[in-house]
C-alpha cells in the first residue's frame, strides 16, 4: 500500500470506549492511538471515530435509527448527539496532544440522509481543513433523513462516502478484531484469518456481528459498506486498534496482521 495521497482512518468505538459500561472512554486507547498517528507521520489525513458506549446505548433506547415515530425521540436526537460530541472531544483533545491540527466536524451539520443513506453532503468545510494541513475528525452521529425525519449515520458510511468523494488513496479501519475471519473469532477459537480479499470475495465471507449493542451492524456491514469503495480502486485494509502498532504501522504502509482488500 502506497504511502501517498488522502488516507480516511476508522477507529472502531469498540476499540476508543468500553463497550459493555454506557458512556466509558477507553482513554489509555485513544491516547495510545493519538501516538501511532502522530508517529506515523501521515498528514494527509481525514479520522473517523465510532460511537460505541456512547453513542449506541442511546440510540439504542430513543430508537434513533427507526426515524421519528414519537416527540420523545427528539430528545434522545439531541442527547446522543451530545454524548457523540462528548467522545469526539476526547479524541481530538488527544490528537492535540500529540501536536497534530485535528478540528472536530459534527456530521449532523453536513450530511443530509434519505432512507437511511447519504444523500447529499456539505464538504466544503472538510475540504478547506484539508487545504490547511490539518486533520478533520468526524464520528458516528445522528443525521436528518428526508424520508425518515432523522436516523443513524454510521462512521462506517461517512469513510466510504469520504473514501470515494475525495478519491482517497486508501482506506484503514481499525476495529477490535484482526481482520475478516472465515468465521466469527469472538465465538470460534479456530477462525481463520482471512489475509487478502477481492471484491468478489466478500459476498462469500460468513464475518459475524457484533458481540454487544451496536445500531449500525458488525463486520458484515462494515464489508458491505467497503464494497464500493474497493470497485471504485481504493484498498482497504482492517486491522486490530487494540494491539499496539497496528494502525501505526497500517497508516505507514508496513507489513502488518490484518485483511487487505482490493479491486
Amino acid at each position: 500500500m502506497s504511502q501517498q495521497g488522502l488516507v480516511i482512518l476508522k477507529l472502531g468505538g469498540s476499540v476508543i470506549t468500553l463497550k459493555e459500561k454506557p458512556f466509558t472512554a477507553n482513554e489509555e486507547a485513544i491516547r495510545r492511538l493519538a501516538g501511532e498517528i502522530a508517529s506515523s507521520g501521515v498528514r494527509d489525513l481525514v479520522i473517523v471515530h465510532g460511537g460505541g458506549s456512547f453513542g449506541h446505548p442511546l440510540a439504542q433506547e430513543y430508537d434513533i435509527h427507526k426515524g421519528f415515530k414519537e416527540e420523545r425521540q427528539l430528545r434522545g436526537l439531541a442527547e446522543t448527539h451530545l454524548a457523540m460530541e462528548e467522545l469526539n472531544k476526547l479524541v481530538v483533545e488527544a490528537l492535540l496532544a500529540e501536536g497534530l491540527p485535528a478540528i472536530p466536524l459534527p456530521p449532523v451539520s453536513c450530511f443530509l440522509m434519505e432512507a437511511g443513506r447519504i444523500r447529499s453532503a456539505f464538504l466544503d468545510p472538510l475540504k478547506a481543513v484539508l487545504s490547511l494541513k490539518a486533520i478533520p475528525v468526524l464520528y458516528g452521529d445522528v443525521a436528518l433523513d428526508a424520508e425518515r425525519g432523522f436516523t443513524i449515520l454510521s462512521g462506517d458510511q461517512i469513510v466510504a462516502h469520504l473514501a470515494l468523494g475525495l478519491k482517497a488513496a486508501r482506506v484503514v479501519l481499525g476495529v477490535d478484531v484482526d481482520g475478516v475471519f472465515d468465521k466469527d473469532p469472538h465465538e470460534h477459537p479456530d477462525a481463520v484469518l482471512l489475509e487478502h480479499l477481492r471484491p468478489g470475495d466478500l459476498k462469500a465471507v460468513k464475518a459475524g456481528g457484533s458481540r454487544t449493542t451496536d445500531v449500525t451492524g458488525g463486520m458484515r456491514r462494515k464489508l458491505e459498506e467497503m464494497l464500493p469503495v474497493v470497485q471504485a480502486g481504493v484498498p482497504v485494509f482492517i486491522t486490530n486498534a487494540g494491539v499496539a502498532g497496528n494502525i501505526l504501522r497500517a497508516l505507514r504502509g508496513e507489513k502488518t496482521r490484518g485483511t487487505l482488500i482490493t479491486p
